[in-house]
């Protein structure tokens, strides 16, 4: 578990950017769908600190934008979102003109993915002093996550050290907690699956992660979605403590049908989780005190289908006396368009807030 000392925090080390040059790493790869920005949210949590590091001579943002996207076509919007000018580096010789300026998609470099030893030190270059705010990223071996707090002095931003604190506290209550996983993908969250099966007091799947689940315990989920090469794994998992779904809504041929579990067709695929298994899974929730939830349970891109979610969200939004932290990019991005942002404790990082809680560290603290 990560402590984050006061001389490694920014709020308390404002005197050590005054007059200089700073690099931030920070995460503006938001979703960008006909000129506008979705997940605001993202942008706006590094506001507090932008503010503190107005002392500061120059400040460069180190950001990705996916893998290939340029950052150049989102920056009117940033700009608007913060409420500040800022200048646009194309490359690392690129001379900064405003007090704010953003670095071309830090992706697009080679040796950035590669965690490049030359290449971080050409981007430490531009500055004298390091501030990591990106959470979203703490768990990529990058080189502006992994390699440039080895070459600078570094300080972590205020929603850094807000999301730290946060997971934190579930970390010390884990058998006080439950976890609420959806989303496609189960083999990413397998190791927090495990470490939860030991600790926490239940684990509710659903979603993607429960079609795989339910296929590796011999269940029919027709054309679901499914990770076929994590079936053995799945197998060999037994406990009481896991919670899957039992009824759903599913397309066949264009239609939409009401199945429970064991009535699945091979036609079918399910695109959404059933009213009969979210009361289920309510009257389990409202016996715990810490919630952690990260994951879509439908296909909410259809809004045929994003009911189970919707009704979960808003199930834990009316909850209260509780802990609840939710996380993960599809997750806020739909709790952001249903104005349900402000009700929950918000992690910006899906992989980053899974990852650290299965294993209690990150690459921006590793020697």
């Amino acid at each position: 578990m990560i402590e984050l000392k006061k001389e490694k925090l920014l709020r308390f080390n404002q005197d050590k950017i005054k007059n200089k040059d700073v690099l931030v790493r920070v995460d503006f790869n938001v979703d960008f769908v006909k000129g506008k920005i979705l997940n605001k949210y993202r942008i706006l949590s590094f506001k507090e600190t932008l503010n503190f590091l107005k002392p500061a001579k120059r400040v460069i943002l180190i950001s990705h934008f996916g893998d290939s996207g340029s950052l150049k076509k989102i920056l009117p919007s940033i700009e608007k979102l913060l409420k500040i000018k800022i200048g646009f580096l194309k490359d690392l010789n690129s001379k900064p003109k405003e007090k704010f300026n953003l670095l071309e998609n830090v992706r697009l470099f080679k040796g950035e993915k590669e965690c490049g030893l030359n290449f971080a030190k050409k981007l430490s270059s531009l500055g004298e002093v390091f501030v990591f705010e990106a959470f979203s990223v703490a768990h990529r071996k990058h080189s502006s996550v992994y390699l440039l707090p080895k070459i600078l002095s570094t300080y972590y931003g205020f929603n850094f050290e807000k999301e730290i604190t946060l997971l934190n506290k579930v970390l010390k209550n884990l058998n006080s907690s439950v976890l609420v996983l959806g989303g496609a993908k189960i083999s990413t969250k397998l190791p927090l699956i495990k470490k939860f099966l030991n600790k926490a007091s239940l684990i509710i799947l659903g979603g993607g992660l429960a079609n795989t689940f339910l296929k590796a315990k011999g269940f029919e989920v027709g054309q679901s979605l499914i990770e076929e090469d994590i079936l053995g794994e799945i197998k060999k998992i037994y406990s009481s403590k896991i919670l899957v779904p039992f009824d759903f809504y599913v397309l066949n041929k264009n239609k939409i049908f009401h199945r429970f579990l064991g009535e699945i067709e091979k036609e079918d695929k399910i695109y959404d989780v059933g009213e009969e298994s979210l009361e289920v899974f309510f009257d389990e929730l409202k016996k715990v005190k810490n919630i952690v939830f990260s994951g879509p349970f439908g296909f909410v891109e259809d809004q045929r289908f994003e009911k189970g979610t919707f009704g979960l969200i808003k199930f834990l939004s009316q909850l209260k006396n509780k802990f609840i932290l939710v996380g993960g990019g599809d997750t806020l991005a739909f709790l952001e368009k249903k104005k349900l942002l402000k009700k929950f404790k918000i992690s910006t990082g899906g992989g980053a807030m899974l990852y650290y809680l299965a294993k209690e560290k990150l690459w921006t603290e590793e020697k």
